[in-house]
């Protein structure tokens, strides 16, 4: 059975707490909370779909980069997403659970790769070539993001 290799095992960590730490950023969060846009026009409903929009992405992503040699990902515009797929219309709780049960897959998938496939590259149309634990960390540190930016949106504004 593969084991993850060491130098892994924190980033693994991290993008596997990934569905826990969303939780905890909107624990208690009010109805009014959720569509009150930020500097950036984004809101806290708006960024829980776009985490499970992402991470639909990113398990395609780590299927091809498994799957396939050489592939080329594609690319999206988060902007076009938010408006064209409707996010201020479309349900938090769903985003929410549909994001983590995907995460929890993606985590369960590549738990079983072993060092070759951490190794295997595709290329990313933005930034090159990149490796299956390239994606990875890009997972995990994108959640962190978006906790601090939903910390943010939840911080108390003056007037």
């Amino acid at each position: 059975m593969p084991s993850l290799p060491p130098e892994l095992k924190a980033t693994f960590a991290r993008f596997s707490a990934g569905p826990t730490l969303v939780r905890d950023a909107i624990e208690a969060i009010g109805p009014g909370e959720l569509n009150r846009p930020g500097p950036g026009g984004w809101s806290i409903r708006d960024v829980l779909v776009h985490l499970s929009d992402t991470e639909l992405v990113r398990a395609v992503r780590f299927r091809t980069i498994l799957a396939d040699d050489g592939p080329v990902l594609w690319v999206f515009d988060e902007e076009l997403w938010k408006r064209r797929l409707h996010y201020l219309w479309r349900s938090p709780e769903a985003a929410l659970s549909l994001f983590q049960q995907l995460r929890y897959t993606n985590a369960e998938l590549l738990a079983q790769c072993d060092r070759q496939a951490w190794a295997r590259t595709a290329v990313h149309p933005e930034l090159g070539a990149i490796t299956l634990a390239d994606v990875l960390e890009r997972g995990a540190d994108h959640v962190d993001e978006h906790v601090a930016q939903i910390a943010e949106l939840r911080a108390p504004r003056g007037g």
